[in-house]
């Protein structure tokens, strides 16, 4: 399995377990403004889209923390960053 596949897996248990604490399928469907079978979809970790995934993420209080891992990734990746040249400087043609 690869990683994306069980990252959706993954989502979709979490979802999954959160929700029944609270609600069935149809209700947050009805939250969300999304059908049950999407709801279903997204518990069965199938492919879903990421706007789906975040707003049912949001209903259940599960998406706090991603931003802040979010931000943390990319400022991390922005600081490590170096600008890189295809030629040097003297291979460049000033025509």
């Amino acid at each position: 399995m690869h990683k994306t596949e069980l990252l959706l897996s993954s989502l979709g248990e979490l979802i999954k377990t959160s929700r029944t604490l609270t609600m069935d399928q149809e209700a947050l469907g009805k939250s969300t403004g999304m059908g049950r079978n999407t709801i279903s979809a997204i518990e069965n970790g199938l492919g879903a889209n990421a706007r789906h995934l975040f707003a049912v993420m949001e209903q259940l209080g599960l998406i706090d923390d991603l931003p802040t891992l979010v931000n943390e990734k990319l400022s991390a990746t922005n600081n490590s960053l170096v600008r890189k040249s295809c030629k040097a400087p003297e291979m460049i043609s000033r025509e």
